[in-house]
């Protein structure tokens, strides 16, 4: 190569190709599948350790900015830290020069959220919801005895695991319960309208457990219906719905959910924090109690599975009125046996033929012995001709 064909080699950082961003701190980015307004998410293959991971970058315009710088390193301790089969997990995080980017690494979950799962089904199988419910709320349990809520429960932060686990993911906005520190405080209404709680949409520094709870609910409710609780076009607009408890009955969008489970999301639903359930291990409790929960299907990669009837899992089986297609099915009782189904008609017939058989010969040897012995009375023929060919011929 000579002087000049060297000087006409396009200069680019370590880590970009014609200045595309490829990878970070050795991690490869292989496709951008997330982006908000303060990160973004890539799927990655850890180059070290050959596993595929998530890599999540914060935004350009952040980096300079302590407070989010702080927050974004806040959500890799705590990533790394509260350890839960519901919660993804945190690898590493920290700053590239060579490319200008302050990184996270996660576990890489290879299915949609359930806001994506929405979006290809419409509403999701009322035994998906609960199973979902349950995985959430004990996530939700687990951050809580630790003294943090979440903030942020939606359908986009929860992603749906192959092996049938829902997680719970972005501890981004997560809080220290009666944390008043400045970086705490800057976050004051922080959340996602359609689910935030009214108390959260005041001040953020105002949420307990139970907030995180009627995130949850909502979450729930958008689940089943595939309509948000609470619509509206503006945030303010929003708020006011939920100050005055104001939202459409589950069953009356979607007859289909059974009347136990949307008495327990519309609890949640309460504007007053003291009217909802209370912890979010009790509501794991109580989920689990109505037996509806199924497994969670595994999504293919651009391909939806059917999900109307579901392998249940062994701790929660599913009932029979929420399995269709098995219509004569659907007014038997959770705790009733399992009703035997009756034998196919077609083999009843060597059973017939047999009988007749066994008949015809007992009748043709009453016959004969009636003949061949006339001075015995009929009644004792009767008798010798049902015993004959019956008893053991050392009694005959």
């Amino acid at each position: 190569m000579t002087e000049g064909e060297r000087h006409a080699q396009p200069t680019t950082a370590p880590g970009r190709v014609s200045g595309v961003l490829r990878s970070v701190a050795g991690y490869r980015l292989l496709r951008q599948i997330g982006e908000g307004g303060m990160s973004a998410v890539f799927q990655s293959y850890d180059v070290a350790a050959g596993r595929p991971v998530a890599v999540k970058i914060l935004a350009d315009h952040l980096s300079g900015q302590p407070e989010f710088v702080g927050r974004f390193y806040r959500e890799a301790r705590l990533s790394r830290v509260l350890e839960h089969p519901s919660i993804v997990q945190g690898i590493a995080s920290g700053y590239d020069p060579d490319v200008s980017k302050h990184y996270l690494v996660l576990e890489y979950i290879d299915g949609p959220t359930a806001h994506g799962a929405l979006a290809r089904l419409g509403r999701l199988p009322v035994g998906m919801v609960v199973r979902i419910g349950i995985d959430i709320a004990c996530a939700l349990e687990f951050l809580h005895d630790r003294q943090y809520v979440h903030r942020d429960v939606k359908p986009d932060n929860i992603l749906l695991h192959p092996n049938g686990i829902a997680k719970l993911a972005d501890l981004g906005l997560a809080k220290r319960l009666n944390d008043d520190s400045q970086l705490t405080a800057v976050h004051q209404g922080v959340g996602t309208t359609y689910y935030m709680p009214y108390e959260q949409a005041v001040n953020a520094n105002l949420v307990d457990g139970r907030s995180d709870l009627f995130a949850l609910g909502a979450t729930l409710y958008h689940l089943l219906t595939g309509e948000v609780p609470f619509p509206g076009s503006t945030h303010d607009e929003v708020i006011r719905e939920k100050a005055h408890d104001s939202f459409r009955p589950i069953r009356s969008v979607n007859p289909g959910v059974p009347e136990e489970l949307a008495g327990i999301i519309e609890s949640m639903l309460a504007c007053d924090p003291r009217a909802r359930i209370q912890r979010a291990g009790r509501l794991a409790e109580v989920l689990i109690a109505t037996r509806l929960a199924t497994k969670l299907p595994a999504f293919a990669e651009g391909q939806t599975h059917s999900v109307a009837c579901l392998d249940p899992t062994p701790e929660m089986p599913t009932r029979t009125d929420h399995c269709p297609p098995v219509e004569k099915a659907t007014n038997i009782p959770p705790d009733s046996p399992t009703p035997t189904p009756p034998k196919s008609k077609s083999m009843n017939w060597p059973w017939i033929v047999g009988t007749g058989a066994v008949l015809l010969a007992l009748l043709a040897g009453q016959w004969v012995r009636s003949r061949a012995v006339p001075n015995l009375p009929p009644r004792a023929t009767v008798v010798q001709g049902s015993l004959d060919g019956l008893l053991p011929s050392s009694q005959q």
